[in-house]
């Protein structure tokens, strides 16, 4: 496994945030495409994801969403945290943040 500069892997790490947000939060599912291409499957995963960062139970599916709403969650650039540690996620409804231990492909 090739290791990255810190500078190349905080960049990735900014990338996947955007990434994140936008497949959770401004995707085409979110005005109600629920197709492969309006990219719930995607906004699931993450969803699951989150819920298992922060601790919380979570039912797999889409007839489930409406309990666990992938929007519920926030990625977050720190760049003051280390490296490795430098994506969050924020959970809206307590406000807790979560080191996000998942990459990108």
């Amino acid at each position: 496994m090739i290791r990255h500069e810190p500078e190349v892997r905080r960049a990735k790490a900014k990338i996947h945030v955007a990434r994140c947000n936008k497949a959770v939060h401004d995707a085409p599912w979110v005005k109600g495409d629920l197709s492969t291409l309006g990219g719930i499957h995607v906004a699931l995963e993450l969803a699951e994801q989150a819920y298992h960062t922060h601790a919380l139970p979570y039912e797999p599916g889409l007839s489930k969403m409406s309990l666990y709403d992938p929007r519920r969650f926030t990625w977050v650039y720190d760049e003051s945290g280390k490296t490795d540690d430098c994506v969050k996620i924020r959970d809206g409804h307590t406000g807790r943040l979560a080191i996000w231990r998942h990459r990108a492909g």
